[in-house]
């Protein structure tokens, strides 16, 4: 499921995809061996995120969970999976780096990562347009648990991460989260409904003023 949480007025969307559907939120029926598919690319794209491996056919592939991988999805049936060892229909190998690109740019990203049979480092960078290193997380984890790699932009200019482990050939990914920077058209109208509900209270206030004025006036003119 892409899951959406609003984050107020003024702030963008932040969504979690956890492998489980597609970009239009249709269910995703994956398989569970790696010789029967191929790396994850564009099936995101419509959300503006795009997965990419080392290069040629490399990558990590949505698989479901019944394959025996020793370890669960953190959440549905599939995840994002990798094994150095293994090929893929195409030929390539589900290796890493794995690069994931948003079109948006962002002010935090995380996403949750797991070996099944060794302890493993994970190491998630955030880029900028410019290429330039915005940030980086790294963690250790014990044998089949999850924990969570993120980063944030008190700047909100992360335009892509890349994530890497070591010390296992065989690792998994879950439940990737994202918030983008708020569209400047949102934060227009959040500033112009802030100064036309103040204009609006000030008019009514003087209003106010104006009716208690003229009426203590009437009495005054009548006592007199």
């Amino acid at each position: 499921m892409i899951l959406v949480a609003g984050l107020g007025i003024a702030s963008a969307e932040a969504a979690t995809i956890n492998f489980d559907t597609d970009a239009s939120d249709n269910p995703i029926n994956a398989l569970d061996l790696f010789v029967n598919t191929t790396r994850l690319a564009d099936l995101y794209a419509p959300l503006g995120v795009d997965f990419s491996g080392s290069g040629g056919n490399d990558g990590g592939v949505i698989l479901n969970q019944s394959g025996n991988f020793d370890i669960d999805a953190r959440s549905g049936l599939n995840f994002l999976v990798f094994n150095r060892d293994a090929r893929l229909s195409d030929g390539g190998v589900p290796t890493d780096p794995e690069t994931i690109t948003f079109n948006t740019l962002l002010n935090s990203v995380s996403i949750f990562a797991a070996s099944a049979n060794d302890t493993a480092t994970f190491t998630l960078e955030a880029f900028d347009r410019n290429n330039l290193l915005v940030g980086s997380n790294t963690i250790t984890t014990q044998p089949s648990t999850y924990s969570q790699l993120s980063v944030s932009s008190a700047s909100g200019n992360i335009s892509r991460i890349v994530l890497t482990s070591r010390d296992d050939n065989y690792f998994v990914y879950d439940d990737l989260s994202f918030t983008p920077v708020p569209e400047p058209s949102s934060v227009l109208g959040t500033l112009t409904f802030g100064v036309l509900g103040t204009s609006y209270m000030l008019k009514h206030k003087l209003k106010k003023q104006k009716s208690v004025s003229t009426i203590r006036n009437s009495q005054f003119a009548i006592r007199n």
